[in-house]
Protein backbone atom coordinates (compact mmCIF):
# COMPACT_ATOMS: atom_id res chain seq x y z
CA UNK A 1 0.00 0.00 0.00
CA UNK A 2 1.27 3.67 -0.39
CA UNK A 3 2.57 5.60 2.05
CA UNK A 4 0.78 8.75 2.32
CA UNK A 5 3.24 11.86 1.78
CA UNK A 6 4.55 13.66 4.33
CA UNK A 7 2.57 17.11 4.85
CA UNK A 8 4.59 20.30 5.68
CA UNK A 9 4.21 23.49 6.29
CA UNK A 10 1.66 22.53 9.48
CA UNK A 11 1.39 24.75 12.37
CA UNK A 12 -0.51 23.49 15.84
CA UNK A 13 -1.32 27.59 16.44
CA UNK A 14 -2.56 28.05 13.07
CA UNK A 15 -6.11 27.99 12.14
CA UNK A 16 -8.37 25.22 11.31
CA UNK A 17 -9.11 26.73 7.77
CA UNK A 18 -5.23 28.13 7.40
CA UNK A 19 -3.98 24.55 7.75
CA UNK A 20 -6.62 23.11 5.40
CA UNK A 21 -5.22 25.34 3.05
CA UNK A 22 -1.89 23.77 3.27
CA UNK A 23 -2.95 19.96 3.89
CA UNK A 24 -5.39 19.89 1.04
CA UNK A 25 -3.29 21.13 -2.01
CA UNK A 26 -0.85 18.63 -0.68
CA UNK A 27 -3.13 15.78 -0.84
CA UNK A 28 -4.44 16.83 -4.18
CA UNK A 29 -0.32 16.89 -5.48
CA UNK A 30 0.12 12.65 -4.22
CA UNK A 31 -2.95 11.79 -6.24
CA UNK A 32 -1.48 13.51 -9.15
CA UNK A 33 2.15 11.14 -8.33
CA UNK A 34 0.19 8.14 -9.49
CA UNK A 35 -0.99 9.66 -13.33
CA UNK A 36 2.25 8.62 -15.06
CA UNK A 37 1.24 5.22 -14.43
CA UNK A 38 -2.44 5.30 -15.05
CA UNK A 39 -2.36 4.59 -18.83
CA UNK A 40 -0.77 1.30 -18.46
CA UNK A 41 -3.96 -1.00 -17.39
CA UNK A 42 -1.53 -3.73 -16.44
CA UNK A 43 -0.14 -1.11 -13.52
CA UNK A 44 -2.58 -3.12 -10.93
CA UNK A 45 -0.43 -1.74 -7.72
CA UNK A 46 -0.46 1.63 -9.08
CA UNK A 47 -3.75 1.96 -10.01
CA UNK A 48 -4.66 0.76 -6.48
CA UNK A 49 -2.17 3.10 -4.50
CA UNK A 50 -3.83 5.96 -6.53
CA UNK A 51 -7.07 4.44 -5.12
CA UNK A 52 -5.35 4.84 -1.49
CA UNK A 53 -4.51 8.49 -2.02
CA UNK A 54 -7.58 8.87 -3.52
CA UNK A 55 -9.25 8.46 -0.59
CA UNK A 56 -6.65 9.82 1.73
CA UNK A 57 -7.64 13.39 -0.01
CA UNK A 58 -11.49 12.54 0.39
CA UNK A 59 -11.56 12.02 3.67
CA UNK A 60 -8.99 14.68 4.22
CA UNK A 61 -11.31 16.88 2.65
CA UNK A 62 -14.48 15.93 4.31
CA UNK A 63 -12.65 16.54 7.42
CA UNK A 64 -12.07 20.36 6.60
CA UNK A 65 -14.92 20.54 5.06
CA UNK A 66 -16.29 23.22 7.45
CA UNK A 67 -13.27 25.43 6.10
CA UNK A 68 -15.14 26.27 3.01
CA UNK A 69 -18.68 27.66 3.03
CA UNK A 70 -19.41 27.51 6.77
CA UNK A 71 -21.91 30.42 7.00
CA UNK A 72 -21.01 31.00 10.49
CA UNK A 73 -17.14 32.42 9.37
CA UNK A 74 -18.54 34.23 5.91
CA UNK A 75 -21.28 35.95 4.24
CA UNK A 76 -23.81 33.27 3.57
CA UNK A 77 -23.71 34.13 -0.38
CA UNK A 78 -20.53 32.90 -0.43
CA UNK A 79 -20.52 30.22 1.92
CA UNK A 80 -23.58 28.53 -0.27
CA UNK A 81 -21.53 29.59 -3.94
CA UNK A 82 -17.89 27.41 -2.21
CA UNK A 83 -20.04 24.91 -0.18
CA UNK A 84 -21.72 24.30 -3.24
CA UNK A 85 -18.16 23.49 -5.21
CA UNK A 86 -16.89 21.39 -2.37
CA UNK A 87 -19.68 19.11 -2.92
CA UNK A 88 -19.25 18.85 -6.32
CA UNK A 89 -15.36 18.40 -6.28
CA UNK A 90 -15.90 15.87 -3.58
CA UNK A 91 -18.24 14.22 -5.89
CA UNK A 92 -15.86 14.06 -8.57
CA UNK A 93 -13.40 12.23 -5.49
CA UNK A 94 -15.39 9.91 -4.71
CA UNK A 95 -16.82 8.80 -7.63
CA UNK A 96 -12.54 8.29 -8.88
CA UNK A 97 -12.59 6.32 -5.89
CA UNK A 98 -15.51 3.98 -6.50
CA UNK A 99 -14.11 3.23 -9.87
CA UNK A 100 -10.51 2.19 -8.83
CA UNK A 101 -11.69 0.29 -6.33
CA UNK A 102 -14.06 -1.50 -8.69
CA UNK A 103 -11.02 -2.25 -10.88
CA UNK A 104 -9.27 -3.11 -7.68
CA UNK A 105 -12.05 -5.82 -6.46
CA UNK A 106 -11.83 -7.30 -10.12
CA UNK A 107 -7.96 -8.01 -9.95
CA UNK A 108 -8.09 -9.09 -6.56
CA UNK A 109 -10.72 -11.56 -7.49
CA UNK A 110 -8.99 -12.38 -10.76
CA UNK A 111 -5.76 -13.09 -8.90
CA UNK A 112 -7.46 -15.29 -6.21
CA UNK A 113 -9.52 -17.19 -9.27
CA UNK A 114 -6.27 -17.55 -10.98
CA UNK A 115 -4.29 -19.15 -8.23
CA UNK A 116 -7.05 -21.66 -7.19
CA UNK A 117 -7.09 -22.55 -10.95
CA UNK A 118 -3.49 -23.72 -11.39
CA UNK A 119 -3.67 -25.32 -7.40
CA UNK A 120 -6.66 -27.62 -8.64
CA UNK A 121 -5.31 -30.78 -9.37
CA UNK A 122 -7.03 -30.53 -12.99
CA UNK A 123 -5.11 -30.20 -15.58
CA UNK A 124 -7.39 -27.46 -16.63
CA UNK A 125 -9.44 -24.48 -14.99
CA UNK A 126 -12.91 -25.77 -14.50
CA UNK A 127 -15.21 -24.14 -16.95
CA UNK A 128 -17.21 -21.88 -14.62
CA UNK A 129 -14.03 -20.51 -13.21
CA UNK A 130 -12.46 -20.25 -16.65
CA UNK A 131 -15.73 -18.08 -17.46
CA UNK A 132 -16.13 -15.98 -14.23
CA UNK A 133 -12.33 -15.42 -15.03
CA UNK A 134 -13.47 -14.36 -18.70
CA UNK A 135 -16.25 -12.40 -17.03
CA UNK A 136 -14.51 -10.55 -14.05
CA UNK A 137 -11.63 -9.48 -17.21
CA UNK A 138 -14.44 -8.03 -19.15
CA UNK A 139 -15.66 -5.76 -15.95
CA UNK A 140 -12.73 -4.72 -15.08
CA UNK A 141 -11.40 -4.02 -18.11
CA UNK A 142 -14.80 -1.96 -18.79
CA UNK A 143 -14.38 -0.03 -15.48
CA UNK A 144 -10.75 0.70 -16.84
CA UNK A 145 -11.98 2.57 -20.20
CA UNK A 146 -14.71 4.16 -17.55
CA UNK A 147 -11.57 5.67 -15.25
CA UNK A 148 -9.49 6.33 -18.30
CA UNK A 149 -12.54 8.37 -20.00
CA UNK A 150 -13.28 10.76 -16.85
CA UNK A 151 -9.31 11.00 -15.72
CA UNK A 152 -8.81 12.37 -19.57
CA UNK A 153 -11.80 14.56 -19.45
CA UNK A 154 -11.22 16.11 -15.96
CA UNK A 155 -7.80 16.85 -17.21
CA UNK A 156 -9.07 18.12 -19.82
CA UNK A 157 -11.24 20.64 -18.10
CA UNK A 158 -8.33 21.64 -15.68
CA UNK A 159 -9.74 19.98 -12.93
CA UNK A 160 -6.79 19.62 -10.91
CA UNK A 161 -6.20 23.76 -11.16
CA UNK A 162 -9.38 24.32 -10.59
CA UNK A 163 -9.35 22.07 -7.20
CA UNK A 164 -6.04 23.95 -6.06
CA UNK A 165 -7.42 27.19 -6.81
CA UNK A 166 -10.23 26.60 -4.89
CA UNK A 167 -8.86 25.12 -2.01
CA UNK A 168 -6.56 28.47 -1.76
CA UNK A 169 -9.22 30.68 -2.66
CA UNK A 170 -11.99 29.50 -1.10
CA UNK A 171 -10.29 30.59 2.44
CA UNK A 172 -8.19 34.36 2.11
CA UNK A 173 -5.90 35.09 5.01
CA UNK A 174 -8.55 37.72 6.41
CA UNK A 175 -11.28 35.65 6.48
CA UNK A 176 -9.31 32.49 8.09
CA UNK A 177 -9.92 32.68 11.88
Amino acid sequence: MAKTHKITGVKPLRSYRENARIILPQKVEEVYTWEPFIRDAARREELHNMRISIKRLRYTMELFRLAYGSPKMRSREVAGTDDKRFTEFLGVIVDLQGILGDIHDCDVVLEVLTDYGTQSEQETIAPGIAKLITQTKETRNADYKTFLEKWEHLSAIGFKQKLLSFFGAACKPKTCY
